[in-house]
């Protein structure tokens, strides 16, 4: 086995993010990281360019559509011999344990299970009409509140007790024990998924012009408005701890804390 925590991901067009998404997980305890490229236009090469160096990133180009389901089975049965865990998860969301210590040393009470579920903390706008510069766990604390709802959840999964995956949440598992999509969920203190569904007012419009990876957005017929709406004063702060490490991580590496991207000449 070459790990117990790795994270597969699809992405298209998030060279902005990437580095912050990356270095913030191996701060949480991601040991390597599995990205699969959709269609990308943007300078993602050169952000990724030193993690695929360091053995940190495995990237592979993956231009079908949808790509999200048959990225997921790809990595699956890549790997699945090599990996304690694999979590799912997209480049909006952060995946952390409150008590701040290692997801791998809460994943260790959930052995016993072929899958976990991380329930998500959704964030709006934070106010922003146009992207600000900074990190993404800084910028954007306006928590949303609305009811929960199906699939506000992503997946952690033994891969060796999986069948595949069966959309972007839930996955078929081999035991017949566990024939729900998520065995049990982790409990909201011990894991969380940060999702910052929208960012600023200008991007979430871009967002919802566009396909996402399981197909949606477009045409889905989302109204805008709603999804804007936030509460200044319901600010969620639990991640910011992470905040300084991780802002050392990108200099450490070179990468620009305003922009996301490489600093010229450190790289």
């Amino acid at each position: 086995m070459k790990g117990y925590l790795s994270v597969c991901a699809i992405f298209k067009n998030e060279a902005r993010y990437l580095a912050e998404w990356i270095e913030f997980h191996l701060l949480a305890g991601v040991e390597h990281f599995f990205l699969y490229e959709n269609n990308s236009t943007d300078d993602h090469r050169d952000v990724l360019a030193p993690y695929v160096r360091a053995g940190v990133v495995t990237v592979t180009d993956f231009p079908q559509f949808p790509p999200q389901k048959a990225a997921y089975n790809h990595c699956l049965e890549a790997n699945r011999h090599d990996w304690r865990w694999i979590a799912f998860i997209d480049l909006d969301e952060f995946l952390f344990s409150p008590r701040m210590v290692p997801v791998p040393q809460v994943l260790r009470h959930y052995e016993h299970l072929p899958g976990v579920g991380a329930l998500w903390v959704i964030f709006g706008t934070s106010g922003y009409k146009t992207p600000p510069p900074g990190l993404v766990l800084e910028n954007y604390t306006w928590r949303r509140i609305w009811p929960r709802r199906p699939r506000e959840w992503k997946s952690i999964v033994d891969p060796r007790r999986v069948e595949h995956a069966l959309g972007a949440h839930s996955f078929r598992y081999t035991d017949p024990a566990f024939m729900a999509p998520v065995p049990t969920f982790a409990s909201f203190d011990d894991l969380r998924l940060n999702h910052y569904l929208m960012k600023s007012e200008q991007e979430l419009k871009v967002k919802l012009e566009q396909y996402s990876p399981d197909g949606g957005y477009k045409g889905r017929g989302w109204r805008l408005e709603p999804l804007l709406r936030t509460d200044p004063g319901c600010v969620e702060e639990t991640i910011l701890p992470y905040a300084p490490a991780l802002r050392e991580a990108l200099g450490a590496r070179g990468i620009s804390t305003e922009d996301g991207r490489p600093v010229k000449g450190r790289v």
